[in-house]
């Protein structure tokens, strides 16, 4: 099936070759976007089309207070901020993607191949209310390239390309075909990616491979008054390796179907809706990919997560302002087994008929004035959780069948109430600079793995700190008090956007010392050492950053990015897990007629304020240099290539797991290093 479909993509790549052979470029289409970073108060928007990489979540890296956790090649865990995992909302096309791995192996961004993808946005600073139900750590959202509506009668356009690595041998093959008029719109959407381990100077991380394919067919509709959009998407990712964790991806099948309207009932009155659905079978092992374990010790785990999710929304507006009130749900099932193909008798239901639906409502009120804006939202939400029964067979051990009991004799049927309140005020100060200020108090109910993780696992949302971990029925959720000020200066030559940030954090979730007798007597026969249990902590993060950009001359700019943050718990004296380092972008490019030439360099300080309770280990400084050159051939042939660490150096990010994989040439426990010298070539032919 899989050589199908690359032999079709292929093919798609000589259709569009022939296509644009015969036929001349048409000036209405617009071509792939530029690799831009739009930086502003409100919002860091990255054109995402030519960019080299392979996981989409590794470009976050590029906007201020940005970055992700990477446990693996297609793993990565957006961070905003110092706040990660399922306290970050993504949003696909504004829809939300229930991922169906409990360890987030198929974090929401992986669901987002690069070559078909044209932007990603972050939300600077604090997150709107209308942004998503759930935005305690801020809002990211990535929009699919499906093209563009065309003239009266209907034309053909779109584009292929391919790409590749000398590290590991990476492949892509992506295109886009779209059939369109002024008013309907095909398009069809296609992505391969392939990889083997890659390797670093300290040598290969064994299993690194990649295997994924993503496709979307959509449909939409405009006719002035009303836009509709309908779509269709597969994901099918297959042996892909997850060192930093302790099983690897043997297949992650998703199917996603949704839909996006907006109406215009008269000048002044409009109405937006949508739903989608995703369906996830995930199933992953410790001993297909990474050397095996005894086969007493061996584990497959099979997992399912069902989504559904709407929204419905009434806009009203005047000349200076913007009423907007909606509603939205998300309802989301989730089921786990851990099995020993050696032992027919060896299950246990990890996670059992797990419901965790949200259902809120909210409203905006939008400001705008000649020299200053206001922005108020609030929202209030209810989160209901619960869980089936749960079983250890085949687990001859005491413990197990006391902590088996005690869950499925707890009430664990919850309904959590919350809200949150956005104040955002800005003022023009002169023409050229624009000041921010944004106050608010944002909430987060427990996620399933924190609540219902009843036997201890490293199942814990990829935090793949190598602990076990138990959850607690009883969470209580997050409270966050933020505040955010900053400023935008746009001269003729320069633009600058700094902020800074305070947020403290009642009822922070993190992992602490677990008391259960019975949970502590497993770990310690599992892993050598007691479990940690999700408990309510409190915690404050601060920090800064800033996005820039500096014309040298009409050809030749400088740009770059900062980001700081600190996090701390304010309930004893110990530092957060996993915060990225103070870091910079500084880069420079030359842009004259068809050439493009630049350079970047991507600096990180030492990280040395670490998480005791997570026995996390400091990491020092290091800088890479990259560089990259492309050359527009022709209207339609882009031709590029790129050289990552070009230097070669050894280092390690702060934000990469350690490995836990048996047979890699890194040892057990050592920070997942940096890939070694890569050079990366690629062409994209538009039409």
């Amino acid at each position: 099936m899989k050589s199908q479909a690359r032999a079709a993509v292929m093919l798609f790549a000589i259709y569009a070759g022939a296509t644009n052979a015969a036929d001349s470029i048409r000036d209405d289409i617009e071509p792939l976007d530029e690799i831009v970073v739009a930086d502003s108060q409100d919002h860091a928007d990255l054109s995402v089309g030519r960019q080299f990489a392979i996981d989409a979540a590794m470009l976050l890296k590029d906007i201020p207070g940005a970055n992700v956790n990477q446990n693996g090649a297609l793993t990565g865990i957006a961070q905003y901020r110092g706040m990660y995992g399922d306290r970050v909302a993504i949003t696909i096309d504004h829809h939300t993607v229930v991922s169906g791995g409990p360890n987030a192996m198929d974090a929401p961004l992986s669901y987002v191949s690069p070559m078909i993808t044209e932007l990603i946005v972050v939300d600077r600073g604090i997150a709107s209310v209308s942004s998503a139900p759930e935005s305690i750590g801020g809002h990211v959202t990535a929009t699919l390239n499906r093209g563009q509506f065309g003239d009266q009668d209907f034309g053909i356009s779109g584009f292929a390309g391919s790409r590749y690595s000398s590290n590991g041998d990476v492949t892509t093959s992506a295109g886009r075909i779209t059939v369109s008029d002024s008013t309907h719109r095909f398009s069809l959407l296609a992505e391969l990616d392939n990889g083997n381990d890659f390797t670093t100077p300290s040598g290969t991380i064994r299993p690194s491979q990649l295997n994924r394919d993503r496709y979307d067919l959509s449909y939409a509709l405009t006719n002035g008054e009303s836009h509709l959009v309908l779509f269709a998407g597969r994901l099918d990712t297959a042996d892909s390796g997850t060192p930093a964790l302790a099983m690897d991806i043997r297949r992650i099948d998703t199917d996603l179907f949704g839909g996006h309207f907006l109406h215009r009932i008269s000048p002044r009155v409009s109405i937006e809706g949508r739903g989608s659905l995703n369906n996830v079978e995930h199933e992953m092992d410790n001993f297909t990919l990474r050397e095996a374990p005894p086969a007493a010790m061996q584990r497959l785990n099979s997992a399912t997560g069902k989504g559904r999710s709407f929204m419905l929304a009434g806009k009203f507006e005047n000349e200076k302002s913007i009423v907007r009130v909606g509603v939205d749900g998300i309802f989301a099932k989730h089921n786990s087994t851990i099995s020993n193909p050696n032992n027919a008798v060896f299950e246990i239901q990890n996670f059992s008929d797990v419901r965790r639906d949200v259902i809120s409502a909210f409203a905006e009120w939008t400001i705008d004035g000649e020299s200053s804006g206001l922005e108020l939202g609030v929202r209030s939400r209810r989160t209901r959780v619960d869980a089936g029964n749960v079983s250890s067979a085949g687990i001859p051990m005491p413990a197990a069948s006391m902590l088996q009991t005690a869950f499925n004799d707890a009430d664990r049927s919850r309904t959590i109430d919350d809200y949150d309140v956005v104040a955002k005020y800005r003022y023009q100060s002169r023409d050229t600079v624009e000041w921010q200020l944004g106050v608010a108090r944002k909430s987060r109910a427990p996620s399933y793995q924190e609540l219902y993780l009843w036997l201890p696992l490293q199942a814990a949302g990829g935090l793949a700190d190598g602990q076990t971990y138990v959850g607690d029925v009883n969470l209580q959720s997050e409270y966050a008090n933020e505040f955010s000020l900053g400023f935008a200066f746009s001269g003729q030559r320069l633009s600058l956007s700094p902020q800074v940030f305070l947020k403290s954090v009642d009822g922070y979730i993190q992992g602490v010392p677990s008391l259960n007798a019975a949970a502590n007597m497993m770990s310690v026969m599992m892993s050598g050492k007691p479990a940690l249990q999700f408990a309510n902590t409190d915690a404050r993060l601060w920090g800064a950053d800033i996005g820039w950009d500096y014309a040298l001359t009409e050809q030749l700019v400088l740009d770059g990015t900062v980001s700081y943050v600190r996090g701390e718990r304010r309930d004893i004296s110990d530092d957060l897990y996993r915060l990225a380092p103070a870091n910079a972008n500084v880069g420079i490019t030359y842009r004259r007629a068809a050439w493009e030439v630049g350079a970047k360099i991507s600096a990180y300080a030492r990280q040395d304020k670490v998480s005791l309770t997570n026995d996390e280990s400091e990491t020092p400084g290091y800088a890479i240099v990259g560089t990259q050159i492309a050359w527009q051939a022709s209207d339609a042939l882009r031709l590029e290539a790129r050289v990552d660490n070009l230097f070669d150096r050894h280092y390690a990010d702060h934000l990469a797991g350690v490995n836990r994989a048996m047979g890699s040439e890194i040892d057990i426990g050592e920070r997942l290093p940096g890939a070694e010298r890569s050079l990366m070539i690629g062409a994209i032919l538009t039409f």
